[in-house]
């Protein structure tokens, strides 16, 4: 039986922060069309009335979704289930850096 060792959990590591760069450089140009990299949540929340975390929190819980239904019934769904993995970690960290930035506007 094959079990991920701690070399192997380091490459895995690796690549998932590669993945994460890589959307970013790509996906996060595209959507928030400007220097702020939390520009289309900002965009969205306003129009909506809501906070831009609640709009990540939103966008996070459909990876969630699919991640739950991959381990309730197994297999894979319309995307492979790391997509969606490296997906949900992203938005957390995305979430975690609006966070951040809110707490920096309201000491300031």
């Amino acid at each position: 039986m094959y079990r991920v060792n701690g070399s192997d959990f380091r490459a895995i590591l690796a690549h998932t922060h590669q993945t994460l760069q890589d959307l970013t450089d790509t996906k996060g140009v595209e959507y928030s069309n400007s220097d702020d990299q939390l520009a289309n949540f900002k965009r969205l929340a306003a129009s909506l009335g809501v906070t831009p975390e609640f709009i990540i929190l939103v966008y996070l819980t459909k990876h969630l979704d699919g991640i739950n239904s991959f381990v309730a019934k197994g297999g894979e769904l319309s995307e492979p289930i790391t997509g969606r993995i490296d997906d949900a970690i992203l938005y957390l960290v995305l979430l975690k850096a609006c966070i951040l930035e809110s707490a920096v506007e309201s000491r300031v």
